[in-house]
């Protein structure tokens, strides 16, 4: 049964101008609280993983956090990169882990628990996203980069897949070695220096979704090679059947730019801990975001 819920946030320019997708830092903070209190209820462990900036915005706001890691310092010599590929940061705390766990999006708000099949799945997704469907189809735009590109890691190439990924709103398990071999061949990839201007320069229209590729296409690609496909785990295969199902919000594509969305977040802090609310709602004034 996987007890501990993980946390990962890096800010490449270690400013407030940086919203991570949100309108507002204010917003960004908020969602990343509410979503951190949420998760405490139901994980015995809740783990912060980040750089020391990260860690020293988010502790002074008394989050119920047990453990915080700065494992992502080590991202300082290669912020102009993952400034793109930011999910980069997320592998990265998944293959540190030592033990069973969840990882969690800052914007997925855990309202009860999560299944049982969930909590004790050798490997465990939010839900699928089919290429051929509508939403997905930045899949198969991202292809033809892919086949352009001059490093290419054989393990994905043997293994490629045509049909799925898997969003990893929440990420996790139990077999941790995966985890490991997801990141190496993603660093392979994204680092190697004759990729980058394929990437870079020949589809940097694209850049904003090449995350879907490094992490989810690939993720998908080594269950593949590591005969998992049946010992995968979701939540649904439809994102939009989850909440019909599981008291689970996952604020994703524009519902984090929605100014009724964020309003709902602060009410939510409002009536589950208004002290905590009172905290960032005056370090968000003096800060002036």
């Amino acid at each position: 049964m996987i007890r501990k819920a993980v946390f990962s946030y890096y800010n490449p320019d270690e400013s407030f101008g940086n919203t991570g997708g949100f309108v507002k830092f204010s917003d960004l903070i908020f969602t990343t609280a509410l979503a951190i209190r949420c998760a405490s209820r139901h994980f015995k462990e809740v783990q912060f993983v980040s750089n020391d900036w990260g860690i020293d915005l988010f502790r002074q706001f008394d989050l119920p956090i047990t453990d915080y890691s700065n494992k992502l310092n080590e991202l300082s010599g290669v912020k102009d990169v993952v400034r793109y590929f930011w999910a980069y940061g997320k592998m990265l705390a998944y293959a540190m882990q030592d033990k069973p766990f969840i990882h969690l999006d800052n914007d997925v708000l855990l309202w009860g628990p999560l299944p049982p099949k969930i909590l004790n799945a050798r490997l465990c997704f939010q839900s699928q996203e089919p290429f051929n469907e509508e939403g997905y189809q930045y899949y198969n735009i991202l292809r033809e980069c892919w086949n352009n590109a001059p490093l290419r890691p054989k393990s994905i190439t043997d293994n490629e897949v045509n049909d799925f990924a898997y969003n990893c709103g929440i990420c996790g398990g139990h077999n941790l070695d995966f985890f490991k071999e997801w990141l190496a061949v993603s660093r392979e990839y994204i680092f190697a220096l004759e990729n980058h201007k394929v990437i870079f320069e020949d589809y940097k229209h694209l850049l904003i979704h090449h995350n879907l590729w490094s992490e989810q296409y690939f993720g998908a690609c080594l269950i593949k090679k590591n005969n998992l496909r049946d010992k995968v785990k979701i939540l649904c295969k439809d994102a939009m059947d989850i909440e019909s199902k599981y008291r689970y919000a996952h604020l994703w594509g524009t519902l984090k730019k929605q100014i009724d969305v964020m309003s709902f977040v602060r009410l939510r802090m409002i009536e589950r801990n208004i002290e905590l609310y009172k905290r960032i709602d005056d370090f968000c004034k003096k800060n002036n975001i």
